[in-house]
């Protein structure tokens, strides 16, 4: 016993239909995922952020690209953790976390007779900042608290993992780049960098070891090439001129 069966077959006519329904569903995905990339790359760029004048900029030796700022920082409020992991990037998930638990609530205020009041949503900032040594096996990750809060007003992190602290003026030579998180290679080689330019320039390093990373952006929604990044270390302020 033979059983024969009639499998269909599109025409060319059909092929093509699905090929355009295909393609108008893949262009309106593209369009909704850039959109919702531009609108929350717009919402980060108007966050607030620590306040700093641009003392100077050096174009960065090779092989990077573009210019290094020389910046001074005024003094600024941070919620930091502490992540047991020297890769910058692996250690973002988890400081990020805990810092954005505190910043969403999961702190209490600091005046006696309040430990009943629910814990206050405090509003984003930028950047978020990650800062080690390869050879502490370590990095701290950090947010900016804003301005409205001093060191007697903001609220205590109820994880005591989680630590405000006050950064103290400074001065950072930074470099910025665009897309995703960088790697803990391409952190090396733009420190290598800024690290070559201040030599020619004579400005002292103030910590042989330690790089600064900013992030900018969130590292999903928007679109990588509208991410900023940048790559930071300490200078020693007497030694720009």
């Amino acid at each position: 016993l033979t059983m024969r069966f009639n499998i269909p077959t599109l025409q060319p006519i059909q092929l093509q239909s699905v090929f355009q329904l295909f393609l108008t569903l893949a262009a309106s995905l593209l369009t909704l995922r850039l959109g919702a990339g531009i609108a929350a790359w717009k919402v980060a760029n108007n966050l607030e952020k620590p306040n700093y004048t641009v003392l100077k900029r050096l174009p960065i030796s090779p092989p990077s690209r573009g210019n290094i700022e020389i910046r001074k920082y005024e003094p600024y409020l941070i919620a930091e953790t502490t992540v047991n992991e020297s890769s910058m990037r692996k250690a973002g998930g988890v400081g990020f976390g805990k810092c954005a638990g505190y910043i969403f609530g999961k702190n209490a205020p600091r005046t006696k007779g309040s430990a009943e009041v629910a814990g206050e949503k405090m509003a984003m900032t930028s950047p978020v900042r990650s800062s080690g040594t390869a050879s502490s096996g370590k990095t701290k990750i950090s947010f900016v608290i804003g301005s409205k809060y001093s060191l007697q007003s903001v609220p205590k992190p109820i994880d005591k993992s989680v630590q405000v602290k006050k950064v103290k003026e400074h001065y950072l030579a930074a470099t910025s780049f665009s897309g995703p998180p960088p790697s803990d290679e391409k952190i090396k080689k733009e420190r290598e960098a800024i690290v070559q330019t201040l030599e020619k320039e004579g400005i002292r390093v103030k910590d042989k070891e330690e790089t600064i990373v900013y992030g900018y952006h969130d590292p999903v929604i928007t679109p990588n090439f509208l991410r900023k990044n940048e790559v930071a270390v300490q200078v020693d302020g007497l030694t720009v001129q």
